[in-house]
């Protein structure tokens, strides 16, 4: 878990890079840096809502071990179970919280441009059910995106040919965004509320 926080972690320093650099008056050098962080942000960035997949360990810890039928009649075991669901929770809430710190700086940069979320949205998140199908369920890595090039888009387009994970992919991606906008508006707010308190 601790290594994939910190894979969680390489979208968000790779978009706040690209925010800064977008404000660089070398724009030549900028621009270069911008496209080789562009791609690294997009190909880690499924890392940080993968953390909110984490919940299946949870559930099979609390489900199949008993813990679950145990916990009424057993103090340990109830002590147990607390410990692992506010485990699991901080745990979502970093992917959360790493998800949204990824696309603001980006989401920002792009209202700079004059680009609507609406416009670029739509394929960001799709991209990003993808991504998290892809890591999740049929196992490849960010970085296998250079050595398994082929493999990866060819099982992407698989996607589209089955409706009923067309339907998952894309009712995920709009839970997503859903995910986003929420913690985007919270962040707002709890920095509006520390410079308020100044």
């Amino acid at each position: 878990m601790v290594w994939n926080t910190s894979l969680a972690v390489i979208p968000v320093a790779a978009a706040y890079a690209m925010y800064w650099l977008a404000h660089r008056k070398s724009r030549a050098l900028a621009n270069i840096g911008i496209i080789i962080l562009g791609l690294i942000w997009l190909a880690f960035l499924p890392n940080t809502c993968y953390l909110l997949t984490e919940w299946r360990h949870f559930l099979w810890r609390v489900g199949y071990s008993g813990l679950y039928a145990e916990w009424r009649a057993d103090a340990s075991s109830a002590l147990e179970l607390m410990i692992y669901t506010l485990f699991y929770m901080v745990f979502s809430g970093i992917g959360v919280l790493t998800l949204a710190l990824a696309i603001r700086p980006i989401h920002r940069l792009a209202r700079e441009r004059g680009a609507v979320m609406w416009v670029w949205g739509v394929p960001l998140f799709l991209l990003l059910s993808i991504g998290v199908y892809l890591g999740l369920i049929l196992r490849f890595n960010s970085w296998e995106l250079l050595s398994r090039t082929g493999e990866i888009w060819a099982s992407a387009l698989e996607v589209a040919r089955r409706p009923a994970l067309t339907f998952f992919v894309v009712s995920f991606a709009g839970f997503l965004w859903l995910v986003y906008l929420a913690t985007d508006i919270w962040i707002d707010g709890l920095l509006a509320r520390l410079r308020s308190r100044r």
